[in-house]
């Protein structure tokens, strides 16, 4: 079974899997790393509409789309590592992302987070 992700609209750095960053469900013990709700199945697609095999450990660019006021696009983009699901709470969901800190000081403030425009 596969999980229809999206495929970008708009041009990124390269190929990503899209993330709904408003699915946010936990935080990482060691790190403090944020963790997000990833897929349902073991097979997604990403921004080039390729099928995608997930397992666990798999590094994966993640992207959303984030608005501004004048409802321009801009990417919202991070990088994580897909883990099996073992929040109780998310029965239907098999795979979880956890975000790792990037390693350039974006215009964001967030260590996890930043925009395309940042590029």
């Amino acid at each position: 079974m596969k999980q229809n992700k999206c495929t970008t609209i708009m041009p990124l750095d390269k190929t990503r899997i899209w993330l709904d960053f408003n699915e946010f469900c936990a935080i990482a013990k060691e790190d403090k790393a944020p963790i997000y709700l990833f897929s349902q199945t073991d097979i997604t697609n990403d921004s080039d509409g390729n099928d995608i095999i997930i397992y666990d450990g798999m590094e994966v660019s993640v992207f959303d789309y984030d608005y501004d006021d004048e409802n321009m696009p801009d990417a919202l983009l991070a990088d994580g590592i897909i883990v099996r699901n073992f929040l109780d709470q998310y029965p239907n969901v098999k795979w979880l992302i956890r975000l790792v800190k990037h390693k350039k000081n974006y215009k964001s403030g967030d260590e996890y987070v930043y925009w395309m425009s940042d590029l």
